[in-house]
């Protein structure tokens, strides 16, 4: 099957991350996949032979965001895809809609974020509902049981498209050298780390990361990624006294990720809102003790199926965040048990169940939604479709 993966922006996102996944594993499974972007935001998938863009940089206004979808039904009408999967608000829309036009006739969207009420977020959540409701795209993918029940009210005919496929987090190839990954990434040799990693943007908090840096004295802190946020951490940071201890190694590529995190001691995840959290799964299986967000979706995917907490789950401020880390540094017990639960996730979030996942969902599309599996990656008895 010829298929297509409809990105908003290109960076190292956990949208992309999965993309990648799946594009991954559905070659290895005999189909034809690119990635397809709306703009080029960083140059982290220049090199990606499967991957193409419609804009070179970010859309200015209505003007830019026709382009961009003008742009993207000329893309879909020459590269004729059998299928579309979309990812991200503007993604889902954008990609729905240039779909539709293009003549696509399996079309599946993913949730990223919870319903919004107010703001762009709010109108945006509106249009899919309508999406939903009239059958625009043939299912709609939420990848936790929270991102599911966020769902639980709105009408019938959107809710019958929804199917829960957990993501996939690719575990380590192998075991990386500490003090080598160190050194690859500009931090200290010797002392305690924290490392942490996604978009520096508001809803992160890693400000409050800044803030519990300067409650715990010797320690340092790592942040991998780029954004918005950048220049106030760094302004937090020296009015804190604390610059020589916070590292921001900028956008890290997948590729290099799981050497990123063997330089640190611990991880830290300090996100006002998820619906899954890719990265701190990612940093758990990894085996690092990790110091969470107490949302309920973190506490859902962050535990194993026997119940073991793979975080240490605490309010997401800075006397929550400093208290946690100072409890991993002051107890080596705990760490070596958080670190063992978060390496059992591995068989929880497999990369392979989820692209079977995937591809039970495409291989039924043209059937219509009536003749689609209810299926979710944890359940291999439903993924022998």
């Amino acid at each position: 099957m010829k298929i297509v993966q409809v990105q908003t922006q290109a960076e190292a996102g956990g949208a992309q991350r999965i993309s990648d996944m799946l594009g991954d594993g559905l070659r290895a499974r005999g189909h034809d996949v690119r990635i397809v972007f709306l703009y080029r935001k960083t140059a982290v998938y220049d090199q990606d032979p499967f991957a193409d863009f419609i804009l070179d940089a970010p859309p200015k206004g209505l003007a830019g965001q026709v382009r961009a979808v003008i742009g993207l039904v000329r893309y879909l009408r020459k590269t004729r895809p059998e299928a579309v999967l979309s990812f991200q608000h503007y993604g889902n829309l954008f990609g729905t809609l240039g779909a539709r036009l293009a003549g696509v006739r399996t079309i599946i969207a993913n949730q990223s974020g919870a319903p919004q009420r107010r703001g762009v977020r709010g109108l945006l959540t509106q249009i899919d509902k309508v999406m939903g409701m009239v059958g625009l795209y043939h299912a709609n993918v939420v990848n936790s049981g929270w991102t599911a029940a966020q769902f639980g009210g709105f009408p019938r005919t959107y809710r019958q498209r929804i199917r829960r496929i957990d993501h996939g987090v690719a575990a380590p190839a192998g075991d990386d050298d500490k003090a080598a990954a160190r050194t690859a990434f500009g931090m200290p040799r010797d002392g305690w780390i924290a490392v942490s990693s996604g978009r520096l943007a508001a809803s992160k908090n890693q400000v409050a990361l800044v803030g519990a840096l300067a409650r715990i004295p010797d320690i340092h802190l790592a942040i991998a990624g780029t954004g918005p946020e950048r220049e106030a951490l760094l302004t937090s940071a020296a009015r804190l006294g604390v610059s020589g201890r916070l590292h921001l190694v900028g956008e890290v590529p997948p590729e290099r990720i799981f050497t990123f995190l063997a330089a640190g001691d611990a991880y830290v995840f300090s996100s006002l809102a998820e619906t899954f959290g890719l990265a701190a799964v990612e940093a758990a299986i990894a085996g690092l003790p990790l110091v969470a967000s107490d949302l309920d979706v973190l506490r859902e995917v962050l535990t194993t199926t026997d119940g073991a907490p793979a975080a240490l789950f605490v309010r997401p401020d800075v006397d929550g965040i400093a208290g946690g880390l100072a409890e991993i540094l002051a107890t080596p017990a705990l760490a070596a048990d958080l670190a063992a639960a978060g390496r059992q996730l591995r068989d929880q979030y497999s990369p392979a169940a989820m692209c079977a996942a995937y591809e039970a969902l495409l291989l039924f599309g043209r059937l219509g939604t009536a003749a689609m599996p209810s299926i979710t990656s944890s359940d291999p008895e439903r993924l022998s479709v």
